[in-house]
């Protein structure tokens, strides 16, 4: 009986806005870990999201991004049983997060509280996350992001002590339900796709013309913090037009980090994202990477 209960919270309808993260880990049938954060999803607040989980732009301004904060939350789901109410929204809002900076998909197989509800109780008037922890006696605050990872958790423990089984695989065995996996496993995703109206980086590199390369052709870019004149995929896509290749995170390989214009002032006064930290003490050991504001990134791609 071990899995892992995941919710997010978004900041508008974008899939890419994750602005909170509950994680619940049950370990032998028994909660292990709760873990809750506020993330910066780098974008605007809608008014109906913030009425409906009470998450502000203020209050986010000094949280991670998931990209800063995904090598924490990749502990936890990496090589693991997912679960949570209505996972094929969860699923998708973390495959298109990891997407936003190019990074591949964990290993993980998923399962959907939702259609196991259904499935155990399936004379309940509906099967929201309310409804059933209502039938069940589960206390739920909901739309907080940890209050319904772990009222997630519960209904699949009750599930499985009704049905008298010992894991999920054995409960959607005996319902006939479906074990989802990230597709394509382990892979990074390459196929162009659409994110807040703007097309996802497509490879230019072969319409450069050896004779006349660009200085930013064959160079390692990664961006951090929030873009003031363009989305962070427009701008990925500007470099990609120079020859340069975008990575998700900074690494020995990194030549150029773009710092965007709404994080410049604070890296001024001191306040570095984990990027920005990396970035500074790989130049300290002496190697040649360049940190640059999104204006000078702007005239540089404009060379």
């Amino acid at each position: 009986m071990d899995f892992v209960a995941i919710d997010f919270e978004t900041a508008n309808s974008f899939r890419t806005s994750v602005c909170s993260i509950g994680i619940v880990q049950v370990k032998n049938g028994e909660i292990k870990e709760e873990i809750h954060t506020l993330i910066n999803p780098l974008s605007e607040f809608n008014y109906y999201n913030t009425k409906i989980h009470g998450i502000t732009e203020d209050m986010v301004i000094s949280a991670p991004t998931f990209e800063e904060y995904w090598p924490s939350f990749k502990e936890f789901v990496d090589n693991q049983m997912i679960i949570a109410h209505n996972a094929s929204f969860d699923i998708s809002v973390l495959r298109a997060s990891l997407n936003n900076f190019h990074e591949s998909y964990p290993n993980f197989q998923y399962g959907c509280s939702y259609q196991i509800a259904k499935k155990v109780w399936p004379n309940l008037y509906n099967h929201k996350l309310s409804t059933v922890s209502n039938y069940l006696g589960i206390s739920l605050r909901h739309h907080d992001a940890l209050e319904d990872a772990r009222a997630a958790a519960l209904i699949t423990l009750e599930a499985l002590q009704k049905t008298q089984t010992n894991s999920i695989q054995d409960l959607s065995k005996l319902h006939k339900l479906k074990i989802g996996t990230p597709m394509p496993t382990n892979k990074p995703v390459s196929r162009p796709k659409k994110h807040n109206g703007d097309t996802l980086i497509q490879s230019l590199v072969t319409e450069i013309s050896p004779s006349r390369k660009h200085p930013l052709y064959g160079a390692n870019v990664v961006f951090t913090g929030r873009m003031i004149s363009m989305t962070r995929v427009q701008a990925a896509q500007l470099a990609v037009n120079c020859g340069a290749n975008c990575k998700g995170s900074v690494d020995n390989n990194t030549n150029v980090l773009v710092v965007g214009d709404n994080d410049l002032v604070k890296y001024v006064q001191g306040v570095k994202s984990t990027k920005m930290k990396k970035a500074e003490e790989m130049i300290r050991q002496g190697l040649p990477i360049e940190i640059v504001g999104e204006q000078d990134f702007l005239r540089l791609v404009k060379v």
